[in-house]
């Protein structure tokens, strides 16, 4: 097949040669079968082309000119499915115009490779279904009805207070923490599995929560027991058109991008950051057992009118699921700066910490416009173009973000869900 533009590298294509990036770098040997995360790494390092077994140009003229037939119609329907869940807040913003670009290219190649799904017929008449048995109108229901319901199912797990306490104690150690830890055995394997995991990246592996506890720092191990934790929480949620794996999808996405965007910044706790993205969305699972008809409705009017999840939920229960999962998270003694960065994810310049806010802010945009399924968040959070003014990120921020993201998405969401 010969050298090929990066842009026309397809996943399961194999390396006639090594690739090297920018000063020489050795990125993959020849031999290497290409995916999509190992096109997005050559993107990354900027190389602009790569050797590729086969036949010659000229004798895969054909089968090249049938994929790009093949190519110009998943285009055409990426990028009618990514301009209406962006609702033309781009316009104006170099961040968002570029990220759109993004996820043009991203959903493209996802489309030709069947990794993603549209909302189908089939289901589109099950949310009409499920939507017209609501009976709830604003004002008939309150936050404080949704969360009771829920602290009356399951109450959190004592493990978390357990280490508040524990670091309360002027003479605590890390041994005696990481004892704690370790009485709840599933917990304490997917600590040292994200430790261990593209998530941190470290060199060499982490064998024990004490080695964890020294090098991340008590606070941040606690916090990452925390977003842990919750994961495993909540009881199935109702059979309807929301599934709950792509829920925790898009909520994994949301704190892996916070953490992202975060290390952009100057000062921030990268872990507070992952768990606050991890939880933003967690009111959705109380709203949804509360009431699955009504959140149905929810999803069915922010479709139909183009408008978010957020206005929509209003519209229909008089309240948000963000509003939903920071009065849980207050019921549970969660720390303030999550349980604000929770309720003001889509109002950050009303919060008292509008700088991790922004950053939350942000990454739920950023989930999801990057998700692969027709999930039920379908457009984009409304923007606000102040919140890149409070985190300075640049749009050229963006590559090595993506780059990280997806290298990190899909044994992060593995490590979180398993067992569920």
């Amino acid at each position: 097949m010969g050298k090929l533009s990066i842009d026309l590298l397809q996943s399961g294509m194999v390396l006639q040669s090594e690739v090297r990036g920018l000063k020489g770098k050795r990125l993959f040997p020849a031999g290497v079968e290409l995916d999509e995360q190992k096109i997005m790494i050559l993107k990354a390092w900027g190389v602009v082309e790569a050797d590729i077994m086969g036949g010659t140009r000229v004798t895969s003229r054909q089968a090249q000119l049938e994929r790009e037939s093949v190519e110009d119609e998943a285009h055409l329907l990426a990028k009618r499915y990514v301009t209406q869940a962006f609702r033309g807040q781009e316009s104006g913003s170099p961040f968002l115009r570029q990220f759109k670009t993004h996820c043009i290219k991203r959903t493209t190649r996802a489309i030709r490779s069947h990794r993603f799904s549209i909302m189908d017929t089939a289901s589109m008449r099950d949310l009409y279904d499920y939507a017209s048995k609501s009976t709830l109108r604003p004002g008939m229901v309150t936050l404080e009805d949704v969360v009771e319901k829920q602290l009356e199912l399951t109450s959190f797990p004592d493990i978390y207070y357990e280490i508040v306490r524990e670091l309360n104690f002027p003479f605590t150690t890390s041994r005696r923490l990481a004892g704690i830890v370790a009485k709840d055995t599933g917990l304490a394997a997917r600590i040292l599995k994200l430790v261990n995991s593209p998530f941190y990246g470290f060199p060499a592996r982490i064998e024990s929560i004490e080695r964890a506890l020294t090098i991340l720092g008590s606070n941040e191990l606690t916090t990452l027991t925390l977003g842990l934790s919750v994961v495993h929480h909540f009881p199935g949620v109702p059979d309807t058109v929301f599934n709950v794996q792509d829920f925790w999808e898009y909520a994994i996405s949301c704190g892996i991008l916070s953490r992202l965007l975060g290390s952009q910044c100057d000062g921030l706790m990268e872990e507070r950051l992952f768990v606050g993205g991890l939880l933003q969305p967690v009111g959705m699972l109380l709203m949804i057992s509360y009431d699955p008809a009504s959140m149905c409705k929810a999803v069915l009017l922010s479709r139909k009118k183009g408008i978010p999840l957020p206005v929509a939920e209003r519209a229909v229960f008089g309240f948000n699921h963000a509003e939903v999962g920071a009065l849980l998270l207050e019921s549970w003694n969660i720390p303030e700066p999550l349980i604000n960065i929770v309720r003001y994810c889509y109002s950050p310049s009303s919060s008292p910490a509008p700088l991790d806010t922004s950053v939350v802010h942000l990454a739920t945009i950023m989930a999801t416009g990057l998700r692969r399924k027709d999930f039920c968040t379908f457009h984009l959070p409304d923007f606000f173009p102040d919140t890149l003014e409070q985190t300075t990120i640049s749009p050229s921020a963006l590559v090595p973000i993506l780059s990280q993201y997806d290298r990190q998405l899909a044994d992060t969401h593995e490590i979180l869900t398993d067992g569920m």
